[in-house]
């Protein structure tokens, strides 16, 4: 941690901070700033609330968390259109300890630091005056106050989490730090960061509430905060890579036991989340009734989203977005019948569909057309370089031309992720798979919308894991899993240091052909597979010592 950011944090008064809407519904720059004395935060109700969400707008923006952009840019599943974007240039092989686009680690530690100055000093708020009970919003601080705490451990913990999977082992700080304490600190084992972001999740979990009112309906006013189950979904995360091959080299099975159990409850029904019968449900419109959807940010209205990764035929649109590949495509299976070349699209998992634009599709009232002379063909200016446009996490029906928008959510965690975490992290138990890891998978496969097969009985272990994984490529696309995925798989050297596919598409008369081709060498070695702290950090802080293999 650098000195300068610990003098400026310890010694500027007044503080700064934002207010939040009670929903969290807007973007950190639409809010007006607020200028507080530090010593008033934790005596008033009010401050301290616009306190915790302020930490709360620490959090990532998951539509657009790396460069403005989503990290499947930088996986096999997705190009960028502009080689020059910071994702992009993640897949070329470009990160190195001068240049990481995703580097949070100075921003992390700033939140930790809240987090830290909260817990702290939360005490001094009053939950009385002169004998009565404070309300604030209907509810006695009494009620609230423990709740906030809930919050703030709980996001204490989410910030740890996101070093620890890009760093590794990182220094762990409970307290604010002062120009008296030590701030050059080594870096804690990755399995204590991860052992104290557990205990700070089942801290959080017994003092949050299950829900909020309203939630899971359309007038909710604490969307957006965090719940027991929020704390619940992000141990299991943080357990099952714990437990995977990049932190687990021994393969210690109690480990992946320890993220079985933490995922169990939203297997067994003990979590009340059910899957939705619809699975585009989840990612557009008004996603408040979810039934699945366990943590999520909510954003004001927008079309920005839209107008960069709509196909190029539509008006209003700039282009240059999102393009998924033909390695994405093919990880597909097909729902009946036999693959046809000349028919790449037809008889597949219904959730490409869902996911991609691909030639011949209707969206938004029209056929799309990605051929070559198509008004979304990739010679059409700003044009998809792959051959596919991105469908999922927009909004299917906005008209851009009159300006029009719409509210998105950026998806933390949701039941059929717990449900993967669950089958695979039990998987690895087993010699052989059990009953509840088919049915953990079998629950996603058998959607209403999706109706796919279900899992072929007799597999292996080795079989099953194949399948879970695939699943979850499948399953969990565009929300950010598979660059962290094939990282804590070790596999990274031959999924991400391939070729990167496209689908050329050309029509002649009524006679459609599709031809893959390369459009670029990814570069990945294993060093890659955690983050090398940047210079900066290491001349602040020596002590932190380069990540392996970046020395």
């Amino acid at each position: 941690m650098k000195n300068k950011i610990i003098l400026i944090q310890v010694f500027i008064i007044p503080i700064l901070f934002t207010f939040l809407t009670s929903s969290c519904s807007k973007e950190l720059l639409d809010r007006p700033i607020v200028e507080i004395q530090e010593s008033d935060v934790f005596t008033n109700i009010s401050y301290s609330s616009q306190y915790v969400n302020d930490i709360y707008g620490s959090l990532p923006n998951n539509l657009s968390p790396v460069s403005g952009t989503l990290y499947e840019c930088a996986t096999d599943d997705a190009r960028f259109g502009v080689s020059s974007n910071g994702a992009a240039r993640l897949a070329g092989g470009s990160l190195t300890p001068f240049y990481n686009p995703d580097d949070v680690f100075t921003s992390y530690y700033k939140a930790i630091r809240k987090c830290n100055n909260f817990l702290e000093k939360i005490h001094q708020l009053p939950e009385t005056d002169h004998g009565a009970d404070i309300i604030f919003n209907s509810e006695k601080v009494s009620v609230i106050k423990p709740r906030m705490i809930g919050e703030v451990t709980f996001l204490r913990a989410f910030f740890y989490f996101e070093l620890a999977k890009r760093y590794g082992g990182v220094p762990i700080i409970l307290k604010t730090l002062s120009l008296n304490d030590t701030i050059a600190l080594p870096r804690n084992s990755f399995d204590d960061v991860i052992n104290r972001v557990t205990t700070d999740c089942d801290a959080a979990f017994n003092a949050l509430p299950s829900t909020y009112a309203g939630l899971n309906g359309s007038t909710n006013t604490q969307y957006g905060h965090a719940t027991k189950w929020a704390a619940q979904a992000l141990k299991a995360r943080a357990l099952l890579y714990a437990a995977s091959p990049l932190f687990n080299p021994t393969n210690d099975l109690t480990k992946w036991t320890a993220a079985a159990n933490a995922a169990k409850p939203f297997f067994d029904g003990t979590a009340p989340f059910t899957l939705t019968a619809q699975y585009s449900a989840n990612f557009s419109g008004n996603t408040y009734a979810s039934t699945e959807i366990i943590w999520a940010r909510v954003f004001g209205n927008s079309n920005s989203m839209e107008t960069q990764n709509y196909p190029v035929g539509f008006s209003g649109v700039t282009g240059n977005g999102i393009c998924p590949s033909q390695n994405f495509v093919d990880a597909f299976e097909m729902k009946t019948g036999v693959y046809d070349p000349t028919k790449p699209y037809t008889n597949r998992d219904p959730r490409l569909a869902e996911a991609v634009l691909y030639n011949g599709a209707t969206f938004n009232g029209r056929t799309i057309q990605t051929y070559t002379g198509g008004v979304d063909g990739p010679d059409a200016n700003g044009g998809s370089l792959t051959g596919y446009y991105l469908k999922k996490l927009l909004l299917p029906t906005l008209n851009l031309q009159t300006g029009q928008t719409g509210q998105h959510n950026a998806i933390f965690f949701r039941l059929a992720e717990m449900l993967l975490i669950y089958a695979e992290a039990l998987n690895e138990t087993q010699s052989t798979p059990g009953t509840d890891v088919y049915a953990a998978v079998n629950k996603i496969r058998q959607r209403t919308s999706v109706a796919m097969p279900t899992l072929p009985v007799g597999l292996t272990q080795s079989q099953m894991r194949d399948r879970i994984r695939n699943e979850r490529r499948v399953e969990l696309s565009f929300e950010g899993h598979r660059y962290w995925d094939v990282r804590r798989w070790k596999i990274g050297s031959t999924q991400f240091n391939s070729p990167l596919m496209g689908m050329q598409v050309t029509q002649n008369g009524t006679t459609t052909t599709y031809t893959p081709y390369v459009i670029e060498q990814h570069i990945f070695n294993d060093k890659m597979n955690l983050y090398p702290v940047q210079l900066k950090e290491l001349q602040a802080n020596p002590k932190l010592g380069q990540t392996p293999g970046w020395q």
